[in-house]
């Protein structure tokens, strides 16, 4: 199996996994500096805190990080599930998430383009994500209910 064959089944694996509430991720995967991104701005910027205070670097950086958003996603949308709708084609694809919000019962499909930039050790170094700014906020008030 080559890298990208790899690379492929591994993503295939993360979202199985997202699917049935594991948080288990591949092997080498993520290491334990690698960044997400949403819409543009760093997560680690979006806690609230120094985004290089060495706590919120835990929590949001490397295997934790994915994790600790995938749990907040999950909260927000308990029945959540993902589904590849394209690539991956040079590290870019693109995934449909959908489910119900917590606060509100409505449904959300939204379209979330992923790109991947990896180490030279073929780990992901960056994932970043673009959604839709209106569906995350839906994400973001269902993640703080109740």
């Amino acid at each position: 199996m080559g890298a990208t064959e790899g690379l492929i089944a591994q993503i295939d694996q993360v979202i199985e996994y997202f699917n049935k509430r594991r948080m288990d991720l591949p092997d080498g995967f993520f290491d334990r500096k690698s960044q997400f991104v949403i819409n543009g701005a760093p997560f680690e910027t979006l806690l609230g805190r120094a985004p290089d205070d060495p706590l919120i670097l835990m929590l949001a950086r490397g295997p934790a990080g994915y994790r600790f958003t995938v749990k907040a996603l999950q909260h927000a949308i308990p029945d959540a599930k993902i589904e590849k709708v394209s690539g991956p084609t040079d590290l870019e694809f693109k995934l449909l998430l959908k489910g119900t919000l917590r606060d509100t019962g409505d449904s959300i499909n939204s379209l979330v383009s992923v790109t991947l930039r990896l180490t030279a050790a073929g780990s992901v170094e960056i994932a970043s994500a673009e959604i839709d700014p209106g569906d995350l906020g839906k994400i973001r008030q269902a993640r703080v209910s109740a």
